[in-house]
């Protein structure tokens, strides 16, 4: 967790100084010493007002928020989007589209909803993987 703790204090960092993060995914979360995250892929970010809309062009597909998705343009919200997709890659294990699953179960946020229907899931959802 102290990932993705690290992970948010530089999603807000750069929230305050007015900077739209395109690209929130897990191959652009780079660890230094100690695991201390380290959030790369500058050149997809807009220095824009938060209040204001930048206009999108890039993004990938999973990670990116729908609204961004349905009307091509960023907002503040969409990297705690973006965010929210690389926590369920960490709790999941997964992917946020993962190919070798059924066409229903590729897209982890559609999966993940699917799955927190019945609470009773939660425990499936998690990646055996994770002690603690």
């Amino acid at each position: 967790m102290n990932i993705a703790a690290g992970v948010v204090r530089g999603l807000e960092y750069m929230h305050d100084k007015g900077v739209l993060y395109r690209c929130v995914k897990s191959s652009n979360i780079l660890l230094g010493d100690g695991y201390r995250p380290k959030l790369s892929q500058y050149g997809l970010a807009e220095h824009d007002q938060l209040s204001a809309v930048a206009a999108i062009t890039r993004g990938t597909w999973g990670t990116m928020a729908p609204e961004t998705v349905m009307t091509g343009k960023l907002f503040p919200g969409s990297s705690v989007y973006g965010f929210g997709v690389v926590l369920l890659e960490m709790i999941t294990g997964r992917r946020a589209t993962d190919p070798p699953h059924d066409v229903e179960d590729r897209h982890l946020v559609t999966w993940a909803r699917t799955m927190l229907k019945d609470r009773s899931q939660f425990r499936r959802m998690a990646d055996p993987a994770l002690q603690g």
